[in-house]
């Protein structure tokens, strides 16, 4: 399949081709070992950041399943910044895991797409997002979806590494099209 993507004007850059995949919303807490071995296998190089057994019943997670195959997992909380605190109207996509052998393949752009369908969907008028600095594979992915930096965090993650916080207004993203 092969879908348009655009600049922050709204201008066409090309296009991208992925493999059709399938969304399926996590069972709480049946999957919770399965979110759990999912998290340690995608985020393996930072075991520090990996969610414990109680943060899982807490989001709304969603497989991202393609040819039968878990290669992915999207993670979100309603109403909240990458905080977690309160902030009406806006979907922190908390995160976008793809397994080590299946990225590069176009799963993270997959689901890109879809986060950004279902904040539309459920009327969110703005999505932010945060990611380790050294991850800009996912910060070009989210620029390519008209996410522009809001800053940096340099005490997000424990080992020190700052993080960079992203965000999309969907209003203004609306008005572009």
């Amino acid at each position: 399949m092969s879908l348009p993507l655009r600049d922050r004007e709204g201008e066409s850059i090309g296009s991208y081709s992925v493999s059709m995949v399938e969304f399926k919303k996590v069972i709480v807490p049946h999957e919770i070992k399965a979110l759990c071995d999912f998290d340690r296998r995608a985020f393996h190089r930072h075991p520090q950041d990996l969610f414990d057994p109680e943060d899982w019943e807490l989001f709304e997670s969603y497989w991202v399943i393609a040819d039968g195959h878990v290669v992915g997992c999207t993670v979100l909380l309603h109403d909240v910044d990458y905080t977690e605190e309160p902030r009406p109207g806006c979907l922190y996509i908390v995160s976008t895991g793809v397994l080590p052998e299946f990225q590069q393949k176009g799963f993270g752009t997959q689901q890109k797409a879809w986060q950004i369908q279902y904040a539309k969907n459920h009327n969110f008028t703005t999505i932010v997002t945060n990611m380790r600095a050294s991850n800009q594979e996912i910060v070009r992915v989210n620029e390519k979806f008209g996410f522009t930096v809001r800053g940096t965090d340099p005490d997000y993650y424990v080992d020190g590494e700052p993080c960079v916080v992203m965000e999309l207004d969907l209003r203004r993203a609306q008005d572009l099209q």
